[in-house]
């Protein structure tokens, strides 16, 4: 569906692309200072669209893929796991999340570390934090983003925008904000488009990120929000169009430009769900992640929390908004628009750091994508979208971040919850959440 980069080098030994269906390449034996593991027996979905492999065969290497397909030579010494039966896909990348510190009485590493543990415990292992809220917590994340190439990782990969830019006065002040925040190490840039700011600063914003090597990703609500930010060389859609169709013009310069874009349905689905106690409260997918959930369940449950909700003259709108959200989500797709997985979950309550993801797809998959089309949006396409080009698809030189399932998802996405386990840089991981 898109071509995937490679940026690191393929293991010199073994040089194996994924091809759909086709029989792959052998390697000679591994080295034996190498540690190498090999997943046999799985239907693997490489992340890209093409059909899936039928009893396959993916082999690791210190961490990163180095063969996948259905005749893969396993080499000597190498670990053999027997997943026979099971669908091996990448682990799913979060386009659009937020990792904060929000349990105070925590310390800031320890609070954003079992969050990011959370994450991998339902499949999703990387997190694009769009929106830090305090210095501290901001220089905390890139230190966690700095350390997850040099070690063994017991949680998903993290990237961060650093705050997101509002209010900025005048062109050479935004520019000023973003040499900063690159001056900082951020990974890339957000705003939010109804802040105050003028089109002229929002160029200036956008022209200046890419001058410092950084993707910028907008906050929007409006199909006229969207345009304006479109037309000054953004890269990412962040949110939904809420407020009208999205145009045959739109979506035409999305597709000549190559901007993705971010549905995260589940932001306004969590708006509106608290009126009453969710049904998903006393589902043992969704309780898996109390030791995090906890605080905020309790608060969400209160009848006084449900009664403003329901008489909230905001929750109207924001139900006609998810539905004219869905109803985009359909139209984009269709017409061919690269979507990526995001949910903004992790900032106000209610947004579920791990469990929303998997809501997420379900709810794009019924406003009418197929299996396959969501599971690339939140593999290939979320790691094309966030310009991460070492995860997202099975293919050699990939890290080996994987999901492995107990049933196939192509058949019903509901079965991405049926996880049997996840692998982060060729390790597994636990995914009983984080008790």
């Amino acid at each position: 569906m898109f071509a995937v980069s490679i940026r690191f080098a393929v293991v010199a030994l073994l040089a194996l692309v994924v091809s759909g269906g086709a029989a792959s390449s052998q390697s000679p034996q591994a080295p034996s200072d190498t540690d190498v593991t090999a997943l046999t027996g799985v239907r693997i979905i490489d992340g890209t669209g093409r059909p899936a492999i039928e009893r396959g065969t993916l082999v690791f290497t210190n961490g990163r893929i180095t063969a996948a397909g259905a005749s893969v030579q396993i080499p000597a010494g190498a670990t053999r796991v027997d997943l026979a039966g099971k669908t091996v896909m990448p682990g799913m990348i979060n386009a659009h999340a937020h990792v904060q510190h929000l349990t105070k009485a925590m310390p800031i590493r320890d609070d954003l570390v079992r969050r990011l543990r959370l994450y991998a415990s339902y499949g999703i292992t990387t997190a694009v934090s769009l929106g830090q809220t305090t210095t501290d917590e901001q220089a905390e994340v890139i230190r966690l983003r700095d350390e997850q190439d040099r070690i063994p990782l017991d949680r998903a990969r993290v990237y961060t925008s650093g705050p997101s830019i509002r209010n900025q006065k005048t062109p050479d002040e935004v520019r000023q904000t973003i040499n900063r925040y690159a001056d900082q190490k951020v990974d890339r840039i957000k705003t939010h488009v109804a802040s105050s700011m003028t089109p002229e600063v929002y160029a200036a914003l956008i022209d200046q990120a890419h001058a410092r090597g950084l993707r910028a990703a907008a906050h929007i609500f409006s199909l006229k929000e969207a345009e304006m930010v479109l037309e000054r060389g953004v890269d990412v859609i962040a949110h939904s169009v809420r407020d009208e169709d999205v145009t045959p013009s739109f979506i035409a310069e999305l597709k000549r430009r190559n901007v993705g874009y971010i549905p995260t349905l589940t932001r306004d689905l969590s708006l509106v769900v608290y009126e009453s106690t969710p049904a998903f409260f006393t589902d043992p997918f969704f309780l898996r992640g109390m030791s995090v959930y906890r605080e905020q369940v309790e608060l969400l449950s209160e009848p006084g929390y449900q009664r403003k909700v329901r008489e909230n003259p905001q929750t109207k709108v924001v139900k006609a908004a998810l539905a004219q959200g869905t109803r985009n989500l359909k139209i984009l797709s269709d017409a061919g628009v690269t979507i990526a997985l995001g949910t903004d979950s992790g900032t106000d309550e209610g947004r579920w750091q791990g469990y929303f993801e998997q809501v997420e797809i379900e709810m794009m998959a019924k406003a009418g994508m197929t299996p396959m089309q969501v599971i690339v949006a939140a593999t290939g396409a979320a790691a094309q979208v966030s310009k991460l080009d070492h995860v997202g698809t099975i293919a050699a030189g990939k890290a080996a971040d994987l999901l492995v399932l107990d049933a196939n998802p192509l058949r019903d996405i509901l079965n991405t919850r049926k996880i049997h386990s996840v692998w982060i840089g060729g390790r597994r991981m636990s995914t009983s959440g984080t008790n």
